[in-house]
């Protein structure tokens, strides 16, 4: 469907033929005419009137420009290329190394390519107009990691700290509780390539078969803004690599320059353990105070308390409870708080009564096969002994709980072959539900904290787990996978990845304190609608004119670009 639109200017007011289309179930905008000023669209009447021929552009092209250019003003009124040129070094010829990395950022965050395709990306976007020194010899991936060469691990981490700083400073970053955690991502690095990054271990992606890299981060709760990242060999425990880095996040702190550390550091149980919970509470550098997860068997005097003895926690809209004590943790005395959620509960009884249906339908299997064997129906394979039944049947009962709930017994039997029996204890389960289901518990040197406080702190760490989430999505801010060979590129890349996830996020700040609160994914949608359109008309001298409009500027997209002065690069 075509409409004719008017757009005003400080030049004047101009009127645009616009033609709509549903694309994949959306409306979208196909194709956009400039008609010029009324009184140039009389003229054109007149001449058709009077048998004249109308005149078309010669060639409309449309370029990316809402999200593209959100994120660079982002990263321009923090001095990001500034302080990358400082630390890094700025050259006098050819595209600067700062120049490269914001680019491969606002690649990450809006439309993540491959290096094979980045100069593809760039030539479609607007960018041409920031980066004239771009090109595709300097951006194919060859020309890029000649300029990522000149990084190295102390330029990342000098960088990080510059950027974080300003961060905190100009967006008013709260820091009196920090949310951390670890995963990793796959890789596709060859089994000899001989990276100490590279390595296999446990894939929370469930792909043995390749090398991971692990990833710490630690954010902000203010929308999950990350302030320190690094980058660790896959086949490392999450907590020894958290041990490894307390240091390094209590030196991050200090070189903020925010006086006494206040901070109160939040942490799952995978990365508790003696070592952490000293190192984090001692006095050099500074202490932090922290709030930790404990493992169900390490407390199980406190899962014991009657839920009849658990105080409401005020705020709740699930109805959950809480019953606080002081506990002996690794020598010391912490408050542990220990809380009951019906909703967790429910969850987690689902997932058990799966797991009980799909066990009994495994243990029924192997007792049937046993019992043809024995019969003589089946004879082909390996023989089962005592040994090899008991295998199968842990293997079986390996998921969460379920050899607590089954009960087996296995013996020697006619003909060698084993005879197994296998029962359900409804006991067990009970004993689940009154005492392990719907529990979590918290530990803490936070004494002067009420219940709530540390339950609420605690359930902050789904502001990590969103922001490793995101970093994992496949349409934006995706960090894998890592096609990348050696140690340094593979920490570059991480470095670009975060600093997109990053800008982002404070793009998503700026909004919503504009009224407009969205995740990244809609923002991202939102704002990839606004492209620019460059139309090339021909003159009746045989000199060609050019008009630039730009379509989907509307809504918040327009009242950002408006705020952040976006059109100022191309008047």
């Amino acid at each position: 469907m075509a409409t004719i639109t008017k757009r005003v200017n400080k030049s004047g007011t101009y009127y645009y033929l616009v033609e709509s289309a549903r694309v994949n179930g959306k409306p979208r905008l196909v194709r956009q005419i400039y008609l010029g000023t009324a009184e140039r669209i009389s003229k054109a009447v007149e001449q058709l009137s009077s048998g004249a021929k109308f005149t078309a552009p010669e060639l409309v092209t449309v370029f990316e420009f809402g999200a593209v250019m959100a994120i660079y003003s982002v990263a321009e009124r923090l001095g990001i290329c500034r302080i990358i040129d400082e630390i890094v070094g700025k050259r006098n010829q050819g595209l600067p190394v700062s120049a490269s990395i914001l680019l491969a950022t606002i690649n990450r965050a809006v439309a993540p390519t491959s290096k094979k395709a980045f100069a593809s990306w760039f030539g479609k976007t607007v960018l041409y107009k920031i980066f004239p020194a771009a090109n595709t010899k300097n951006l194919s991936s060859q020309g890029f990691w000649n300029n990522m060469s000149a990084i190295d691990e102390d330029n990342i981490r000098r960088m990080e700290d510059e950027i974080t700083k300003r961060v905190v400073e100009r967006y008013s970053i709260e820091l009196d509780c920090l949310l951390f955690d670890n995963t990793n991502f796959l890789t596709y690095i060859d089994t000899s390539n001989p990276s100490t990054l590279a390595k296999r271990g446990h894939s929370k992606e469930k792909r043995r078969d390749l090398k991971i890299v692990g990833l710490s981060l630690m954010v902000s709760r203010d929308h999950n803004i990350p302030l320190f990242h690094e980058v660790y060999p896959g086949n490392v425990h999450d907590a020894q690599q958290f041990s490894g880095i307390i240091d390094k996040l209590k030196d991050r702190y200090r070189n903020l320059g925010k006086g006494d550390c206040t901070v109160t550091l939040v942490f799952d149980k995978g990365n508790n353990n003696e070592d952490n919970a000293q190192k984090l509470l001692e006095v050099e550098p500074c202490p932090f105070h922290f709030i930790g997860g404990l493992r169900l068997e390490q407390c199980p005097e406190l899962l014991g308390v009657p839920k009849a003895d658990y105080a409401a926690l005020e705020g709740d809209p699930h109805g959950a409870t809480a019953y606080r004590a002081m506990k002996e943790v690794y020598g010391r005395e912490f408050t542990a708080v220990v809380t009951y959620s019906p909703e967790l509960f429910r969850a987690q009884m689902g997932g058990i009564l799966a797991n009980i249906a799909s066990c009994e339908k495994a243990l029924a299997a192997l007792n049937e096969r046993l019992r043809l064997r024995r019969e003589g129906i089946i004879t082909k394979g390996k023989k089962p002994t005592v040994e090899s039944v008991e295998k199968a049947i842990l293997s079986i009962l390996s998921a969460e709980h379920m050899r607590e709930v089954f009960g087996y017994a296995v013996a020697g039997g006619d003909g060698g072959t084993p005879h197994m029996a296998y029962s359900f204890k409804e006991n067990g389960l009970a004993d689940l539900q009154e005492w392990s289901l719907g529990k979590t518990v918290l530990f803490t040197d936070r004494s002067d904290w009420t219940n709530e406080q540390i339950v609420n702190a605690y359930r902050s760490q789904f502001h990590v787990e969103e922001a490793f989430r995101q970093m994992k999505d496949t349409k934006y801010l995706s960090l894998r996978p890592i096609r990348h060979f050696t140690d340094g590129q593979i920490r570059v890349h991480a470095f670009y990845c975060v600093l997109a996830f990053m800008l982002s996020c404070l793009m998503n700040k700026e909004l919503e304190l504009m009224g407009y609160k969205m995740s990244i994914h809609c923002m991202f949608d939102k704002f990839q609608e606004a492209q620019q359109v460059v139309s090339v008309y021909a003159s009746q001298n045989n000199r060609s004119s050019i008009n630039i409009s730009y379509s989907r500027l509307e809504g918040v997209v327009k009242e950002y670009a408006e705020k952040y002065g976006l059109l100022k690069y191309f008047n």
